[in-house]
């Protein structure tokens, strides 16, 4: 058990514990084990941590009681991020215009292209024996993904993956002062370039959909929009594709059966989403007074959703710590729940897809790196491994 450091018991009666102490790097399964045993309500780092299933499903279905937008109000987000930074009623329209233009049948038209994309980046690492999947396919394949619904060139691929990072490395830090805010400002100007590029010469893309039509969003909404999609979408799928990688490379008898049997490519690709969600903590406010494990929390106090904690707590089969491989599609909340339930679920779980079929049919068997030990960057809101080093 993962000795964790109690700094100790807050004035609301909630035990408050370091970060840091969990043992996430190497091991989920141990932290969360150790995070949900410190009990049902822990403060970490000024939020408080909901560990229990049915306080997290209640914080997730109730945006009345847990505010998405007071949380990204709080965390000081410059922009409205559409749709995750808005709560009901405001929230249910976004959520009506922007649904169809990713739904499993608006993306099958890009389908052959990001198949392509997929095939050009596995094919150029399949012949060197090696490769780190981090680095080599997970990081660069979700920003192509982007600029393609995007329609923007794929040679800005490398520019908006550098843009990219150093916004999510300022967005870590407690304040701005002193910081180089280049990266963003080039981010901003060169989505303002596309945003007004569209509005004079409209396409089939989904940039130029959702300036037309009823509904259509104005530049700030767009933008907001097209910031979460950078910010969270490309990191979560780069995340997954990690994952998914790391799993099968450390069992071969799954490689096999995966090869034999694609269409249970995508039962594996949900129990790792479950296993090893992006987003482990979801952010929430309260707008009221609220009960959790005994506990009253006021309005107002900053609360953290754990569903990383509930996808493998062990209260059905399902909800294990290993991957579930029954030939059946569970339920998990690794793309969050209720209304402010990911967006992006259908985009992901193409993207996961494809990459993951395309590497098994040109991969041979493959391991880890003799002597590798891949981890996630710890503390931080997004578990993710930092390299993946990979030989066939």
């Amino acid at each position: 058990m993962t000795v964790i450091d109690q700094i100790g018991i807050d004035a609301l009666g909630v035990p408050e514990i370091d970060m840091a102490s969990l043992d996430m790097r190497f091991d989920r399964k141990a932290g969360c084990d150790a995070l949900r045993d410190v009990g049902p309500v822990v403060l970490v780092n000024g939020w408080y941590h909901l560990t229990r299933r049915e306080d997290v499903l209640h914080a997730l279905r109730t945006p009345e009681v847990y505010s998405s937008k007071k949380a990204f109000d709080m965390l000081g987000s410059p922009l409205p991020l559409v749709p995750i930074s808005i709560d009901p009623p405001d929230h249910t329209r976004y959520r009506k215009i922007l649904q169809p233009f990713f739904s499993p049948n608006a993306l099958s038209g890009m389908l052959d292209s990001l198949r392509g994309q997929a095939i050009d980046i596995i094919d150029n690492v399949a012949a060197k024996g090696e490769c780190d999947v981090v680095t080599d396919v997970a990081v660069p394949y979700p920003s192509q993904v982007f600029l393609t619904l995007y329609g923007l060139p794929l040679a800005d691929r490398d520019k908006l993956v550098a843009w990219k990072d150093a916004v999510i490395e300022l967005s870590d830090k407690p304040t701005t002062e002193g910081a180089d805010l280049t990266p963003a400002l080039e981010l901003f100007g060169y989505l303002t370039e596309a945003i007004n590029h569209r509005r004079e010469n409209p396409g089939p893309d989904i940039l130029s959909q959702l300036m037309t039509g009823d509904g259509a969003l104005n530049d700030a909404e767009i933008m907001g929009l097209s910031y979460l999609f950078v910010l969270a979408g490309l990191d979560t799928v780069t995340a997954a594709i990690g994952f998914a990688l790391w799993r099968l490379a450390r069992n071969p008898e799954l490689q096999a059966q995966l090869r034999a049997d694609p269409e249970q490519v995508k039962v594996f690709i949900e129990d790792v989403i479950r296993l090893e969600p992006a987003a482990p903590f979801m952010p929430r406010v309260t707008t009221t007074p609220i009960t959790v494990g005994g506990i009253v929390l006021p309005a107002d106090t900053p609360v953290k959703l754990c569903v990383a904690l509930v996808n493998r707590d062990g209260s059905d089969d399902t909800s294990t710590d290993d991957v579930v491989m029954d030939g059946k599609l569970h339920r998990h909340w690794g793309f969050g729940g209720g209304p402010h339930r990911c967006l992006g679920s259908h985009l992901a779980r193409m993207e996961l897809t494809l990459v993951i079929k395309q590497w098994l049919k040109r991969i041979p068997e493959f391991e880890i790196q003799p002597g590798a030990n891949p981890q996630i960057e710890w503390p931080a809101n997004v578990y993710a491994l930092t390299g993946l080093p990979l030989r066939w």
